[in-house]
């Protein structure tokens, strides 16, 4: 595929975008016909009213509404004036390069150019240096997404601005009110905005296009070479990406491309690596509670049928003492003598009727190990449970 088909996507998008205008403009026309009719009735209604002897305001009113006039009127002449006077004070600005702001394809061939040793020595490389061509290959796939960052930018900052201004046309109308000036400074803001990095991208483009344009390895290939040219070409694509960091921080009069910036984008990526990690984990965690909840319940269900039996047995025959608490006046064959507060205080103990561990004399059948295990690492100890113990029966 022909890398200038990047340049050919931006100026079928320029030429869209161009007649985006065109198709606003009968919206555009209504709009300035009602605000202008607004205005022109409130100007005769203010001398009506005595307001005759201020001329020399309403001759401001006036050359106000017909300046604002020619502006919505000529809004992409002037708009494209004004972006091109911005770009050419940036190429002068960084000495008179920079043709490649609209032409970013240029940005995707000096990547080809300067890599194509690259591929060339992985071509030629066998089975027995599998590990030289994967260091290789990562290296290649580094310079040239640097490279396709760069391009990627200028492509955007353009396409950015001819959207602007073909959509902020809608809003200019409203600048004939003093009511609604607000959405045409802001429209008029954003295309300014736009403009300034335009501009800021011309100054980095007339740096950094003669080096590489010009950067090409000498002879063998070496590792040190491999890592200059990764360094210097991610380097520059590191500062183009951050234009609207720079124009921003012109605009508002402060600094903003500082090395903590790299370095906080690269803690960006290894938080979102570690939350996706974490979210992993957590959903390992909720299936072995899933499984480890399910065994639990099976578990308790056979040990409070068999819990249940013994105290039947014991409240029948009224032993005094036992599980039954039939001596104490409770109601037979409740398991906790008819206290619902005391569910579980008095467990079987070991050996006893209807105990886990007597599972071979009763015919019960003993708890495996896993289920043991995951319900001792899932529960909590028995200092930190509340007074009453837990529902769930001891293993």
């Amino acid at each position: 595929m022909d890398p200038g088909i990047l340049t050919t996507t931006l100026n079928n998008f320029l030429t869209a975008f161009s007649s985006g205008w065109s198709n606003l403009q009968p919206a555009i026309n209504y709009l300035i016909g009602i605000f202008l009719a607004i205005e022109i009735v409130m100007i005769g209604l203010w001398m009506a009213l005595g307001g005759g002897d201020q001329l020399v305001s309403v001759m401001k009113k006036i050359l106000y509404l017909g300046f604002w006039l020619w502006i919505v009127q000529g809004f992409p002449t002037l708009a494209d004036a004004f972006v091109k006077s911005l770009v050419q004070a940036g190429r002068l600005a960084g000495g008179g390069g920079g043709a490649s702001v609209f032409n970013p394809s240029n940005i995707i061939r000096y990547g080809i150019n300067t890599t194509a040793p690259m591929v060339d020595e992985i071509m030629k490389m066998g089975i027995t240096e599998i590990v030289n061509g994967l260091v290789l290959a990562i290296c290649y796939v580094m310079i040239m997404l640097s490279y396709i960052l760069i391009a990627w930018q200028i492509f955007y900052a353009v396409l950015e601005f001819y959207l602007i201004t073909a959509l902020v046309g809608i809003f200019l109308p409203f600048g004939f009110l003093e009511q609604t000036k607000f959405l045409a400074e802001k429209a008029i803001g954003a295309v300014i905005a736009s403009g300034i990095k335009l501009m800021v991208l011309a100054f980095i483009m007339a740096v950094i296009e003669p080096v590489l344009s010009t950067l090409t390895f000498s002879g063998n290939l070496t590792l040190t070479e491999i890592w200059s040219a990764l360094l210097t070409v991610g380097a520059m694509a590191f500062l183009t990406w951050n234009a609207p960091g720079v124009a921003a921080g012109l605009m508002a009069g402060s600094p903003s491309l500082t090395a903590g910036t790299a370095v906080q984008n690269a803690v960006v990526g290894a938080t979102g690596a570690a939350l996706v990690a974490g979210g992993m984990v957590a959903a390992t965690r909720s299936a072995v509670k899933s499984i480890g909840g399910g065994a639990a319940a099976l578990i308790g269900k056979g040990r409070g049928s068999s819990g249940s039996g013994s105290g039947m047995s014991s409240g029948g025959g009224k032993t005094p003492g036992g599980s039954g608490n039939g001596g104490a006046g409770n109601v037979p064959g409740s398991p906790t003598g008819g206290n619902p507060e005391m569910k579980n205080d008095h467990a079987p103990a070991s050996g006893e009727k209807g105990s886990p561990e007597s599972g071979d004399k009763t015919g019960k059948s003993r708890a495996p190990n896993w289920a043991k295990q995951a319900l001792h690492a899932l529960h909590t100890p028995e200092e930190a449970r509340p007074s009453g113990g837990s529902v769930t029966p001891r293993l």
